[in-house]
């Protein structure tokens, strides 16, 4: 590499150090954020947490920083709350305040850049999709009607997969042998092992390295692509 560019890529690395050290100093002093360990630049506490955001890791810090502490996580602060009194604070008490969640690069992909009910922001779009959610799945009439077909399933994961569908699509599957079901627990598996993995979050959290997540991203594409394709095909084309 040419010695000229490999220091101009060292300053620019510094200075961008620096800059993200004078953030974060005046964006603490500006709101006030909790207390919570120190963070390096750019990558902040992501070193020392790593993959490992388990509840005792937690715990240990709750014990040293307090019942609300701060983790810089990249470009992002995550504060964690510890007890069953701000729970309650967060969750209930202020619920609208908090109801949103946090977006990132992978469920964008899943979720049409939160088009459904779970990642979407809290508002309009939300409450939208609570109606439809809630109208055809979960009144008590809904429930009334299709208890006898509950009842029927005897294996926990075809019952589950054999409730959504009699109710979405008046199908259902036989066995677990049958390829169809097969398929869509291929797809769901193979999409919670991609939504669920620490691997994204890297470039999640520190944008720079999104370049390094091209392939899995696009595997993420791949999927949603895939998933559409047998729903539009052995579903919604039927239904039509």
């Amino acid at each position: 590499m040419d010695v000229n560019l490999l220091e101009k890529a060292l300053l620019g690395l510094f200075a961008a150090a620096m800059l993200a050290i004078a953030v974060a100093k005046l964006t603490g002093k500006r709101f006030r954020l909790p207390p919570g360990p120190s963070s390096a630049p750019i990558v902040g506490n992501w070193l020392q947490v790593g993959d490992d955001l388990n509840h005792r890791n937690l715990m240990g810090m709750a014990k040293r920083f307090g019942e609300v502490f701060l983790l810089r996580m990249g470009v992002r602060n995550l504060v964690v709350v510890s007890s069953p009194e701000l729970a309650k604070e967060v969750l209930h008490t202020q619920g609208v305040e908090f109801g949103s969640r946090t977006r990132n690069v992978v469920f964008d992909i899943f979720t049409g850049k939160g088009q459904d009910m779970v990642f979407t922001v809290y508002g309009d779009h939300w409450r939208k999709m609570r109606r439809i959610m809630t109208v055809p799945f979960f009144t008590n009439k809904v429930v009334a009607q299709n208890r006898v077909g509950w009842e029927e399933e005897a294996r926990l994961v075809l019952m589950m997969y054999n409730d959504m569908f009699r109710i979405m699509f008046d199908r259902r599957f036989e066995s677990l042998a049958d390829p169809l079901f097969n398929k869509l627990r291929a797809l769901n598996a193979e999409r919670s092992i991609l939504s669920q993995s620490f691997d994204y979050n890297y470039g999640d959290f520190i944008p720079i390295l999104r370049p390094f997540l091209r392939g899995y991203l696009n595997r993420c594409t791949n999927l949603k692509a895939k998933r559409m394709k047998v729903f539009e095909e052995d579903f919604v084309q039927e239904r039509k």
